[in-house]
This record gives structure tokens, sequence and C-alpha cells, in this order.
């Protein structure tokens, strides 16, 4: 048996490259183990450069300025120049620390490529002991197992799985048996083991202490702030069909385990940002919640008293059905700086019979107005390319968006079938995507094959990159836009003549000396 203070953990984070925001999974895993009393390192891939380009451009952090979405940073001046030879320095880190244990989390399925890259190398150590979990290994655990170098993968929630797997390893015994995992035994042979009850989100307090402290620097608005990660609850209340978060609440009814969705104590959640601010002194909290202001009314009030001491700017998600001006009112006199809204899609119609989205147009104008009255900046989030889509339905979203005059800056993604959607399985069903085709990411070419009159791959992209300029420029300059779509030398130099004059349109006033309205 190897002693606890001897025993070796490395926490092995794919990540795409430059993708800001540290793990808050990682921070949660780094301080469980070292609670044990483990020795912790991280092999952390995003400061890697990425294996593939958008529109030139091989870092995905600044896509969102490739796509008019965001205004102007000079990453490079942040990070530096991105690493290029991952697998040989996770070779090194492999030889130099030696760990015992190798635990790769939070895997998403535009990341299992890399962590398959990274597990043949493991492989050439075969006394290490590997388990692998995420978002992926819990929607398709089958296409991980199958994996011939996963070991031992986990189901859902990772906090209690990682602490039962390293004792088994550091004892000697093989971690075959763990509930809330599949593990391969001596002969190759998947073993399924049962669930285990979800966590209970309110004991751990994570640590981002292995973290590159270049890692906390996040743009945001027109400032670049040392943000740090906040989790307030668990899980969503609502059932879109683009997301699998939903599809953690059935598992877990599925599989008796209770309720997914947690949220954290007011005692719990003040208590965690106090160590935070002790720790890493953060100039803005992120908070990551599917959609912050989904809980009661009073529970808003219960967050806005017990933050309002903090002088901390913030920003959060939501949707516009959990907004009212009483709210945003109390959360911008505490430092609500920026909120995201997800929109998806501008056709009624679709949006509620595909999405089960079941605003109206009219209510998320309204709700809007809202919004602006409140001062505080929004973003919208638009999904482009997703099944059924023409291109005059996504003009729908041009329409709609365009009458919406308040909001600050546009997030533009193409659809992506992850595993776990409703949507993927509606594809699926009408052929018009290969089950064994690799998302890459929300910026890279759609994967569906779906046939006219619906949006075509070549064409997704384009419409993606002059979204934001057919929403803002008038429409006796369509014919302009229309010529940025094509990806050649024509239509790349109006794209960048109409990009000049979109961000000085747009982002001409510089955002940076806004006075933040938070107490103090």
């Amino acid at each position: 048996m190897i002693e606890r203070h001897q025993f070796r953990v490395l926490l092995a984070y794919p990540n795409l490259s430059m993708m800001l925001t540290p793990s808050y999974a990682v921070g949660l895993f780094t301080a469980i183990l070292k609670e044990q009393g483990y020795e912790v390192e991280l092999f952390d891939c995003t400061p890697y450069l990425a294996s593939y380009e958008f529109m030139g451009e091989p870092l995905p952090v600044t896509r969102a300025n490739k796509l008019l979405n965001s205004r102007k940073f000079d990453a490079l001046a942040l990070w530096g120049e991105p690493k290029k030879h991952l697998l040989d320095d996770f070779t090194n880190m492999l030889d130099a620390f030696k760990p015992h244990a190798v635990i790769f989390s939070t895997l998403v399925e535009d990341t299992w490529p890399q962590a398959k890259d990274m597990l043949k190398v493991l492989a050439e150590y075969p006394h290490i002991k590997s388990l692998i979990g995420g978002v992926f290994t819990t929607m398709a655990p089958e296409m991980v197992m199958a994996d011939p170098d996963v070991q031992c993968l986990g189901l859902g929630e990772g906090e209690e799985v990682l602490v039962e797997f390293c004792e088994r390893v550091r004892h000697g015994a093989a971690p075959t048996d763990i509930a809330g995992t599949w593990a391969k035994d001596e002969e190759g042979r998947t073993i399924h083991n049962p669930p285990r009850p979800l966590v209970d989100i309110n004991q751990a307090i994570p640590d981002f202490s292995v973290f590159d402290e270049r890692r906390f620097l996040r743009p945001l608005g027109a400032r670049i702030w040392k943000a740090i990660p906040l989790e307030t609850y668990r899980g969503c209340p609502y059932t879109c069909t683009f997301c699998n978060s939903p599809r953690q609440v059935t598992l877990a009814k599925e599989r008796r385990q209770g309720l997914f969705l947690r949220r954290k104590s007011m005692a719990t959640l003040r208590r965690e940002i106090d160590v935070m601010i002790e720790r890493y002194r953060p100039e803005f909290f992120y908070i990551n919640d599917d959609a912050f202001l989904a809980r009661p009314k009073a529970e808003a009030a219960e967050f806005v008293a017990m933050y309002k001491d903090i002088n901390i700017p913030f920003w959060f998600q939501t949707r516009f059905e959990d907004i009212d001006a009483e709210k945003l009112d109390w959360l911008s006199s505490v430092g609500c700086y920026r909120i995201s809204f997800g929109l998806e899609h501008g056709n009624e119609q679709y949006r509620q019979e595909k999405l089960r989205r079941k605003m109206t147009n009219e209510f998320i104008l309204q709700q809007a107005k809202v919004v602006a009255a409140s001062g505080i900046p929004f973003t919208l989030n638009v999904l482009v390319g997703m099944p059924y889509e023409t291109r005059e339905l996504l003009f729908d979203s041009v329409r709609l968006i365009r009458e919406i005059h308040s909001f600050d800056s546009l997030s533009v993604n193409v659809f992506v079938p992850y595993h776990g959607t409703p949507l993927r399985e509606m594809a699926l069903q009408e052929g018009w995507l290969d089950p064994n085709a690799q998302t890459t990411s929300v910026i890279a070419k759609s994967l569906l094959r779906m046939p006219k009159p619906y949006l075509q791959p070549d064409e997704i992209l384009s419409l993606q990159r002059v979204f934001p300029l057919y929403v803002r420029l008038p429409e006796s300059r369509y014919s302009e836009v229309r010529a940025a779509e094509q990806f050649d030398e024509e239509g790349n130099a109006v794209f960048e003549a109409l990009s000049k004059e979109f961000f000085q349109l747009v982002y001409g006033k510089d955002e940076a000396d806004r006075m933040l309205t938070y107490a103090g």
C-alpha cells in the first residue's frame, strides 16, 4: 500500500485551445484530492494550439472577434503564443511526475479526439491506472468504452467516484467494482457497475491553485478581468432539445438517484465566495449556471442580500422567462455587469415545436425592453444550422433580433448534434447525420447533411459569419452582406471592409469607463 502523502494523482484536462476560465470541476476535484492528502498536479490542454482552423484562425478563443460577436482584444498579449507539442509535453509530465493514477476530467464531446490521443500515450505506461469522466462519458458510455485504451469511466458526478478509485489504486486493488463507473476486467470485458447517489454540492469548495495564473484572465465587455467561476446550482429545469442538460435530469430519475437539479444554500455560496476572494483576489465572478435566475424569486432576493457587500461585478446566463424589473433592479444594485440570454431562434413556431421553447416573440420583445430599462448590457445567444432550418427560417431570427434594439452583442454558434440531445436523435432519424461522425466544436463545419432547401454545411458557416451584419446594417446594404457570405477572395475582401465599419458602428464607444452600479 502506498502512503497517502506519497500517492500522486495527475488531473488531465482535455480542453479546446485557449478556452479561458478554469474548469470548475477540475477545481472541485483538486480540492477533494488534496483533502485526502494526495499529491496533485494538472496537465491542462488549454494553452495548446488547436488541430484545426476557423477562418484562418487556429485559436477558438478569438473566434468571437472574427465573427463580430465581441470587441477586439489581443489574445497573444494576454496568454502568449500557444504551445504546439501537447503529446510530447504530456509524456514529459508522466515521466517527471510519475503519477499512480491519471484522471481525465470534464471530458466533452468536442475534446474526445484529444483525450483519445492522450490515452494512447498513457497506454505506454501500463502500471498507471486511469479514470475518465465528464458529460461525454455520461451521454455516450458505449462509445467511450469501445476505445481500447479506456480502463474505467465515470457515469455522472465524479466527486465521490474519484476518491474511491484512487483509494483502490493506493491499496493495490483492482478499481473495477466502483458504483457509478464502468470498467474493464483483465480480459477486456466491460463491467457495468450500479449508479451511486447524487452528491451534496454544498460540501466542497474548489481549489484553482493548479492552474496557470493567466487562465483567470477573461475578456468581457471592453475590459480584461481576473475572473473566477462560481456554481450556484447544478442542473437545469428546462428541456431544450439542443442541450444535453435535460438528459442529466432524466438519467437521475431513471437511476432513482433523485432530483438532479440542486441549488446551493446561500451560506455555502457566501463561504465559497469569501474563500475565492481570500485566495485569488478576483475582479469578476463568472457564474456557470445553465440559467441562474431559474429559481424562486425569494431565493433571488436572498442572493442579493448575501452579495450586497461583496463589491465584485458578475456575469450570468439565464432565460427571458426568468426575469422581471424588480429582480433586475436588485441584481444591478449589487454588481450585475452583464447577462447572456438564450434566444436560439427567431421563428416562434420552430422554436416551440422543435426546441421546446414556449416563449412567443411578443413576450421576448417585451422582456428585452425590461432588460434595457434596467441598464444592464446583455448578449443574445443564437444557433444556426439546426435540423429543418432553411435560409428563410434563419432570417426570421435576423428579423426578430433587429427588433431588439437594446442588446449589446450577439453570440452566433453553429448547431452541434451532441449525444444526449433530442435534436441529435431527430437528425439521425432523418438520415442527416452519420452516427459515427465526430463533433469538434461550435466553430467548426456542421455535421448535418440535410437535403435542399435546408441549409448546407458551407452555407451555415457563411451565414454564421455575416449574421451580425444582417442584424446591424440597414436592409439597403444586404446585397453587400450577401457578397460577404462567399469564402473567396472577393467575398473575404467585402467581409473585411464591412467588419471595419461594423466595429466602429457597434463597438466604437468604449465600455471600459461605464460606471458600475454595484454597492460600495
